[in-house]
């Protein structure tokens, strides 16, 4: 036995990273990967649809003619374990998409890993709004991962996927370059003003805003989602607020339409979500002046309800 100077061997120690123009697109290759051929996906039933851009999760099944099944979340945007459970015990051998909303992850995720394994499911992770999570703690024991560059870099699109087999990647690293970013900074800044805005709610006790996720753990957010009282006051601060300066957001306002009515507690959270920036732009005396117009608002509101 030898021991080289210097390591040689170039395909150990490798990650297979691809790059693409969308995450969308990088899903789609991965759905028409041979190994997937004949396979059901099951997909949470909390994805988004817009007029203008589609669904990010949901064209490239629909694009590859991919049988589907939703499975269920909670009134808190977690993974209903009991349906989820029936419903991998009842498709052995399939897909079992798991999305990690706003960059949270669900605290059931690794009993659900392992339900896949056993079921002999393949396991893709969407990291669209979890980049910095996912790099923070690198868990890498799902056979597909996809991450969306544009929604958590300062830049105009681009997809990324993580895979254990080899893909065809349709853009160069170097068009990218994300090693120029400070990561450190940007996942504390973003960790930070997370911080900021839980303290804010809490000091003021508002009854008609509830936090989704209270505690921010190891995760670095994409956004801080708050519930509101109805659509209407929803909608209502939504548009008060982005005529004022403060780029609010109001993600999954709008479901697909195969989520039905019969799936009440997703269309409760789309009905009454609002976003609002955690991102490293971010100082926290602009979160300040967001929360001040944000309180003026629901406070006019609730004076002129009847």
């Amino acid at each position: 036995m030898i021991i080289e100077k210097k390591q040689v061997e170039r395909d150990n120690g490798v990650f297979h990273w691809h790059y693409f123009s969308a995450a969308r697109e990088g899903l789609r290759q991965v759905l028409e990967f041979p190994s997937m051929k004949g396979r059901k996906i099951l997909i949470p039933a909390y994805i988004g649809h817009s007029s203008r851009e589609g669904s990010g999760v949901f064209d490239p099944i629909t694009q590859t003619g991919k049988e589907y099944l939703f499975y269920r979340m909670d009134s808190s945007l977690n993974i209903d374990k009991a349906d989820l459970k029936e419903k991998i015990s009842k498709n052995k051998g399939q897909i079992l998409l798991l999305i990690h909303y706003f960059g949270f992850k669900d605290k059931n995720l690794g009993i659900y890993k392992q339900w896949a394994r056993e079921n002999h499911m393949v396991i893709i992770e969407d990291f669209a709004h979890a980049f910095y999570t996912f790099y923070k703690d690198p868990q890498i024991d799902f056979d597909f991962a996809i991450f969306s560059l544009h929604k958590m870099f300062p830049i105009d699109d681009g997809g990324l996927v993580l895979s254990r087999e080899p893909l065809t990647a349709t853009r160069e690293a170097s068009e990218y370059d994300l090693f120029r970013y400070d990561y450190p900074f940007i996942m504390e800044r973003r960790r930070q003003n997370y911080a900021f805005l839980v303290q804010a709610l809490a000091e003021k006790k508002d009854k008609g805003i509830r936090i989704m996720f209270p505690v921010l753990g190891a995760f670095v957010p994409q956004s801080f989602p708050v519930f509101l009282p109805s659509r209407e006051v929803r909608d209502g601060l939504y548009f008060s607020m982005n005529e004022r300066g403060y780029g609010v957001v109001s993600l999954y306002h709008e479901l697909i339409s195969p989520i039905d009515g019969s799936f009440s507690n997703e269309h409760e959270i789309s009905n009454r979500i609002l976003n609002l920036p955690v991102h490293q732009d971010v100082e926290q005396v602009q979160l300040q002046g967001m929360l001040d117009v944000m309180f003026s608002f629901l406070n006019k509101e609730r004076q002129e309800r009847p």
